[in-house]
């Protein structure tokens, strides 16, 4: 057991964990470069946003928290988010509809990109390109095809990217991370997510009073998506339709895929398999499944263990309660991990020696100290007043920009977590099994 001395000097080192979370995750990745940040160390970075729905205004509201950092502009397609934005962030933020208008502006150093998911990759691009740092809301690509050009664009322009699954940067993630090189419940073989929301009412979709063509840029919204008669519910409700999206697949497993990735130091399944379907939301207003469960086969790396990985997601189940992305159970054959953004319990089939995790003192935060329930179970927690996983992230990214250090999701590593959730909806249409290469980032024929 720790002592408080040994506690509060690791408290001290708090300030250097931010800029260490990603060195372990490129260890691997010669493909990502970075070039030295325009922006001074000790200059505000100027920040815009695209996209400001609620995951972009919540992405922007902790960005601004972080400190040292200035809201120039705001892109929505819709006239009341950009009124909200004027409201929230001052009068004289730059505001505009059209996301090139952001792009031109040479005093904005990073966007966040948090617009539906067919237009991830575009911005993104474009962005990169005119040497923007990128925060891209998860998954950065709508289509498997899309994952090339992205890479390639970070490369030209060795700017900043950073992918928006926070829970990786999470000290559950990273302890549990730690737990598994430590070998503390041996190789893994299954890992389990589950999400579930409580059933809603089957009728249509109340739009604002004022959504109407007038005040949304639906042509603009609809990109590369095959073209339609203005419909504010595929508009609000976008996740709901695979033109811009792809359902639960990419809102929830891509999650729990990215922390999976991040924790064991895996790039990617070798087989997809995915089933389900639209069991209860049978009133037209969505096309992609409501009912998914998933099956992914990681292969062996770093002799941590070959596993299977189960993903499951129902709209309709308001028993449960459950969130993968904040809570999901890595199985060992020694033991298991139940993990959460500030908490992991360790569970073993024999008594723990206290010196299998003194690995965790290289986090501190109370998440080092460990509650004995037996001496085959113990609870790590974060301590009162940790941040959380969305403030480390968005420090991670900041920090990053600023020193010209690695980040803990960068553009190779959202391709590969992006993937394995395409893959799954994909599997789904197909009603098969999907073979995949996740070095070469293709279909096995």
């Amino acid at each position: 057991m720790q002592n408080r001395r040994v506690f509060i000097k690791n408290l001290a080192t708090t300030a250097l964990i931010a800029n260490s979370i990603p060195t372990v995750l490129l260890a691997g990745n010669k493909s990502v470069k970075l070039q030295r940040s325009h922006t001074p160390p000790n200059s505000l970075i100027n920040i815009a946003l695209i996209g400001k729905g609620k995951m972009g205004t919540s992405d922007t509201r902790i960005a601004l928290s972080v400190g040292g950092v200035k809201m120039v502009g705001v892109c929505d397609l819709y006239d009341k988010r950009l009124e909200e934005a004027r409201n929230q962030w001052g009068n004289d933020i730059f505001t505009t509809k059209n996301y090139k208008d952001i792009l031109s502006r040479k005093d904005v150093d990073a966007v966040i990109i948090a617009t539906p998911d067919h237009w991830h990759q575009a911005i993104a691009i474009e962005a990169m390109n005119a040497g923007k740092h990128v925060y891209c809301e998860k998954p950065v690509i709508h289509k498997l095809k899309e994952g090339e050009a992205l890479i390639k664009a970070q490369q030209k322009n060795g700017v900043v990217f950073q992918v928006g699954s926070q829970g990786m940067s999470s000290l559950g993630n990273r302890a549990a991370r730690l737990l598994i090189q430590a070998g503390v419940i041996g190789p893994v073989n299954f890992i389990d997510g589950q999400f579930t929301v409580s059933p809603g009412a089957l009728r249509p979709y109340t739009p604002p009073a004022d959504a109407s063509e007038k005040t949304i840029w639906w042509e603009q919204f609809l990109g590369n998506a095959p073209k339609r008669a203005f419909d504010p519910q595929r508009f609000f409700s976008w996740r709901s339709w695979r033109d811009y999206g792809t359902g639960v697949a990419g809102d929830l497993f891509v999650h729990v895929l990215a922390s999976i990735h991040y924790i064991m130091d895996a790039i990617g399944p070798e087989k997809v398999y995915t089933t389900g379907g639209i069991r209860h939301y049978t009133n037209g207003l969505r096309d992609t499944p409501d009912i998914m469960l998933g099956y992914f086969d990681y292969p062996d790396r770093n002799n941590r263990g070959a596993f299977t990985v189960q993903l499951g997601a129902n709209c309709v189940d308001g028993i449960s309660r459950k969130w993968g992305s904040t809570d999901f159970r890595i199985v060992g054959s020694l033991g298991s991990l139940d993990v959460e953004w500030d908490k992991i319990t360790l569970k073993t089939t024999y008594d723990l020696d206290l010196k299998n995790v003194e690995v965790l003192n290289q986090l501190g935060q109370g998440i080092n100290i460990p509650e004995i329930v037996s001496p085959r179970e113990y609870v790590f927690k974060a301590e009162k007043g940790y941040k959380g996983g969305h403030y480390d992230h968005h420090s991670n990214f900041l920090n990053a920009i600023r020193n010209n250090t690695p980040v803990a999701g960068d553009v190779l590593f959202a391709v590969r977590s992006a993937a394995p959730a395409l893959l799954s909806y994909e599997s789904y249409l197909k009603g098969q099994a999907i073979k995949w290469n996740s070095e070469k980032l293709e279909i096995i024929r």
